[in-house]
């Protein structure tokens, strides 16, 4: 080590250090949750591209710092850990190390093995440290197990059997992603580590066995290795397939049973030929077990002042581990190319998602209001439609507002909306948020300030018939009758989640197009059917089921609906939402909507 490497590293030994997370996801949450009691360890910034997201991350997880500038944020710390999406790895850990700072990167590090050799390359020049942030190689029972594999206890090892299985959703980033998502792609570095750390890193060849979903994304996937010698492994990863998740370790005079969850390694057993000849082992696994990743990569890093041997042969079995498990998985992406890109190929070709904005444009301005609905509307093409509720006062007069009652929203306002005459909701106030205050619309005055934009636009109107608390016998008919007094009727969408509602508005006009709201995209399937509804509206939140073929083509449109924004979006950011709109489509989505259409029609636009 350089006298001035050397230096730094004392002066950092001397103190906490300073670790930055790159990421404000769900293992980004769990991992600052980890690791408050490692020691020498202080969790004190986040980065992200976007700052809101950064400054929420920071104010809910308690650190001192919050960046979207990676310049001030590596500049603010000593280390990093990288938990942004798989295909940002290989990128911010180069600009770190390139930096100066120490890394931690989540699995797998890279899917390329001279991008991996690269990232160890220069650490190595840096004198800097990089840990692939994999858990179960830094835990006490699974060091417990190895040792036994080659303690020559069960003799010489012939075959290893590893699985990691979970089901996870269909619309969850693991099995959307065509480009990184998958079964092996996401737990094959868990299986490979024990074949490799019995093994060694020099297999023959490896061979891929999957089950596919439609989207191309693997559900299942079994790699076999093939060590030329007699010497075998399977490593089994599933998001779509369930099986028991041990690991054998096969031997000549015996064999290793680790217990299901076998990479938390708490349990496992020796057996012989002999059953009545079984040696059991325990081991502790706490929590999540991400703060003994962390625990190693500051004794890594203390390490460095004392020129220690054993850290440093250690780091070297790693680093070689680490570049095997890159290189199988660029064999496995290489392998799967032509499939994924010709699912890709096919959502390239599918009609663009349709952009509709919820309640108005109800993140800048007051949901449901007149402003909102004016700065929705003033989008123009770009946007498809506007979605809305109505409600009876209780004089019977048709107005627009969500809740059933006025707490939220407005500012005076108490109880149940039902229960005040449209004079007396007329005084009810809604901040407006720069001091001033607006009222709850009728729809009838919603209809006379948007009609110039559905006739000038095509702007669609969705109206929500909020009967499923309430009845509202009559809103049908009410609501109907207004806007055939304006004579907008082809520019309206009907929607409820009472199919008895939907089913009434048919009735009323058989030519009215509708569409059935409900929680999940099964249940919206289940009441278009039965209320004759053409369109789904199920939350983006549940897309459970494959849209049916009754409900594609023609008039018929799956619109999801979501909370502050809908499912998957990142910001404005072309790339992500783009993704975002892709995923979309591939799960028959046809139109979305969100509280934030300007993000979507704006990147539209750039595009």
């Amino acid at each position: 080590m350089n006298g001035i490497i050397k230096k730094i590293v004392n002066k950092l030994t001397e103190k906490d250090i300073r670790l930055g997370v790159i990421g404000t996801g769900r293992i980004a949450e769990r991992f600052v949750q980890s690791v408050g009691d490692v020691k020498f360890l202080e969790v004190t910034a986040v980065y992200n591209v976007r700052r809101k997201s950064a400054e929420r991350f920071a104010k809910l997880q308690g650190l001192k710092n919050a960046f979207d500038d990676i310049e001030e944020f590596l500049s603010a710390v000593d280390a990093v850990y990288i938990a942004s999406p798989h295909e940002t790895h290989v990128g911010y850990a180069r600009t770190a190390l390139e930096h100066g700072k120490h890394v931690l990167c989540e699995k797998p590090i890279s899917f390329s093995k001279s991008d991996a050799e690269e990232l160890y390359s220069l650490a190595e020049e840096k004198g800097l440290i990089l840990l692939e942030a994999l858990k179960t190689a830094y835990c006490e029972g699974f060091h417990k197990m190895m040792e036994e594999a080659h303690s020559g206890h069960i003799g010489a090892v012939r075959d290893i059997e590893a699985a990691f299985t979970k089901l996870e959703g269909k619309n969850t980033r693991e099995l959307t992603d065509l480009k990184y998502g998958g079964s092996f792609l996401e737990l094959g570095s868990y299986n490979m580590l024990p074949v490799f750390r019995i093994y060694g890193t020099d297999y023959k060849d490896v061979h891929f066995y999957s089950t596919y979903a439609e989207n191309g994304l693997d559900l299942y996937t079994k790699a076999v290795f093939d060590y030329g010698d007699g010497r075998f492994a399977t490593a089994k990863c599933g998001l779509g397939v369930k099986s028991e998740g041990q690991i054998l370790i096969s031997g000549t005079d015996g064999y290793i049973l680790g217990d299901a969850p076998w990479w938390l390694t708490k349990r496992f057993s020796v057996r012989y030929e002999d059953p009545n000849r079984q040696e059991k082992h325990e081991a502790s696994f706490e929590g999540s077990g991400l703060q003994y990743e962390a625990g190693a990569f500051v004794r890594h890093i203390r390490s460095l002042v004392r020129d220690d041997s054993s850290s440093e042969a250690e780091r070297r079995v790693l680093k070689k581990e680490s570049i095997a498990r890159s290189a199988v998985m660029e064999q496995f992406l290489a392998e799967n190319a032509e499939r994924r890109g010709k699912v890709q190929k096919a959502i390239d070709e599918m009609p663009p998602v349709r952009v509709w904005a919820h309640r108005g444009m109800s993140m800048e301005y007051p949901e449901n209001t007149l402003e909102a609905f004016k700065a929705a509307a003033e989008l123009g093409n770009a946007l498809t439609g506007i979605e809305t509720d109505i409600q009876l006062s209780k004089d019977g007069e048709v107005v627009v507002f969500h809740d059933e009652t006025l707490d939220r929203v407005t500012v005076d306002g108490k109880g149940n909306l039902r229960d005040y005459t449209l004079d007396e909701l007329k005084r009810i106030k809604i901040d407006k948020r720069d001091g001033s205050y607006t009222e709850i619309p009728t729809l009838d005055e919603t209809l006379e300030l948007l009609k110039p934009y559905m006739e000038k636009n095509g702007l669609l109107l969705n109206i929500e018939l909020k009967t499923s608390v309430y009845r509202y016998e009559g809103l049908e008919e009410k609501a109907l009758e207004i806007v055939r007094r304006h004579g907008v009727e082809k520019y309206i969408v009907w929607s409820s989640f009472l199919m008895e509602s939907i089913k009434h508005m048919k009735e009323l006009d058989p030519k009215a197009k509708t569409g059935m709201l409900a929680g999940s995209l099964a249940a919206c399937v289940k009441g278009a059917d039965e209320a004759n509804a053409e369109a789904l509206h199920p939350s983006c939140y549940c897309l459970d089921t494959e849209v049916p073929e009754r409900f594609k083509g023609g008039d018929h449109a799956v619109r999801a609906w979501g909370g502050q924004e809908p499912l998957f979006i990142q910001g404005a950011d072309a790339r992500l939402v783009e993704k975002n709109m892709t995923r979309f489509a591939r799960n028959g989505v046809t139109d979305i909507i969100t509280n934030v259409p300007d993000r979507y029609v704006e990147t539209k636009k750039e595009a």
